[in-house]
């Protein structure tokens, strides 16, 4: 690249060794995620990793600024992730950019994409996605834009990362949605809602980009703010956010307590309670998204033997019988858990106790809230060595396990 190739940035008041450093954390790589990671790539942001696990499709091409040729479908398997990182590796500006690709959802990544990010942004359909992100963030302190789309019409909003301030879920307090992009356009071609378009896609992909280099600059662009536009009428209005005194998200960054090593259990969840006790003492585990034990299907409406986290669930919600992945139980009520008491829960010989740790969540790379006996904060799982911690050492493990899309530019 010459040295001049960023001389109108800077004139623009772009700083090129800022955004060179950047690191942003893109989850949903569909219409609005390519455009959005389309113009931090070229503006020269250092480090993207685009999280997306669904696959491309024919009616994806009129709103794909990244959509596959053949030969790319078949090198990625149709996935989105891959092929928008390396399509954004190919025209990135920055001296030494670092794209980087994970093909599943951004919950089985833990915590790990998070920390190691500048900015999250959120461009998935998936409310439940979305409702995680931003409890996520604040946890560890990363600011989040937000934003969606329907036909004409956009909306977006950049939540800061300090404490007490308004979050996603103040004004959107339920989880649950179709976490597949596919289900997604399914349910709404038989709603006929009005389809995502291209140029609403790109319009807002600009205003988000926008926002998330100002974060990288260090300025909160436009933080508790709800911005809605309908490019067709060419109007943008806006609407203050307010903090809701009775938002089930987390409102505060919290320190890491304590890390405890994946190596040291068997792989249970009673094995994750016992190294818990061991190193913070008794209290309680509040997981990062329910677990179903038994829910019910959506095709049906009888119940399932679910055993998995309600993002796992949402994938395909439904029994055998209709066509999903769970089997059926005799369970007359659904039955889900949010919270642990440590060890009181997770003994002896119930589901839980002998679930995989895994299908709770506690993979590693995760963290949990803890309150209990060490106080409040966060526990980090770690396949590294752990040294002993004292209480509010901050010892979390940022780096990751995407695809690193190498740099083939002339």
């Amino acid at each position: 690249m010459s040295d001049g190739i960023q001389s109108r940035s800077i004139l623009a008041g772009y700083d090129p060794a800022v955004l060179g450093e950047g690191s942003v954390l893109i989850v949903g790589a569909g219409a609005l995620g390519q455009n959005i990671a389309q113009s931090l790539a070229l503006s020269g942001v250092g480090t993207l990793h685009l999280v997306d696990f669904d696959v491309f499709e024919a009616h994806n091409a009129t709103r794909s600024p990244f959509f596959p040729t053949a030969d790319e479908f078949e090198r990625h398997s149709g996935l989105k992730a891959p092929q928008v990182a390396e399509r954004c590796a190919a025209i990135a500006t920055a001296s030494r950019p670092d794209m980087r690709a994970s093909a599943t959802m951004i919950q089985r990544l833990g915590d790990r994409p998070i920390a190691a990010a500048d900015v999250v942004i959120s461009a998935v359909d998936s409310v439940t996605a979305r409702a995680w992100l931003s409890e996520r963030s604040r946890l560890h302190g990363k600011p989040m834009v937000e934003g969606g789309f329907a036909g004409s019409l956009f909306n977006f909003s950049t939540f800061s990362a300090a404490s007490g301030r308004v979050c996603y879920r103040c004004h959107n307090p339920f989880r649950e949605s179709a976490a597949s992009c596919t289900r997604y356009a399914l349910a709404a071609e038989a709603e006929n809602i009005v389809p995502a378009i291209q140029t609403a896609a790109a319009v807002l992909g600009g205003y988000m980009a926008e926002q998330c280099i100002g974060l990288l600059h260090g300025k909160l662009p436009s933080d508790d703010v709800r911005y809605y536009g309908d490019i067709r009428r060419a109007t943008v209005s806006k609407a203050r956010l307010q903090v809701n005194p009775h938002c089930p998200g987390h409102h505060d960054n919290l320190p890491v307590l304590t890390q405890v090593d994946v190596r040291d259990w068997a792989g249970s969840a009673a094995d994750l309670a016992t190294a818990v006790a061991n190193r913070v003492g008794r209290g309680v585990i509040r997981l990062a998204e329910p677990f179903h034990i038994t829910y019910s299907c959506t095709g049906c409406s009888r119940f399932c033997a679910v055993m998995a986290t309600e993002s796992a669930w949402l994938v395909d919600s439904r029994c055998v019988d209709c066509g999903g992945p769970w089997q059926l139980s005799d369970a007359k009520m659904p039955s889900s858990v949010a919270e642990l008491r440590v060890p009181d829960d997770l003994v002896g010989e119930s589901p839980l106790a002998v679930a995989p740790m895994a299908v709770l969540g506690a993979t590693e790379g995760a963290s949990f809230v803890f309150e209990g006996t060490a106080g409040l904060g966060l526990i980090v799982l770690t396949d590294q060595p752990v040294e002993a911690t004292a209480p509010g050492e901050d010892g979390r493990q940022c780096s990751g396990p995407p695809q690193v899309i190498p740099d083939r530019r002339p």
